[in-house]
């Protein structure tokens, strides 16, 4: 059963993570020929003030 684990910041809405979730599955079903229903997609938000890149907070960056 694959599950493929998205972290992100928060902010995105319902029906974004809804087409996220369709494309991340599709491309699973036809690069690697895994079946619909045993995909999992997880969405992991995170703020601004836990999440970082380059050593830097993002709530830093402006």
């Amino acid at each position: 059963m694959p599950m493929v684990q998205v972290t992100m910041l928060t902010g995105r809405t319902i029906d974004q993570k809804r087409k996220l979730a369709k494309r991340i599955t599709d491309a699973m079903v036809e690069e690697a020929g895994a079946r619909r229903e045993s995909i999992i997609v997880a969405f992991h938000e995170v703020t601004k003030e836990s999440y970082a890149s380059g050593g830097v907070l993002m709530a830093d960056k402006g």
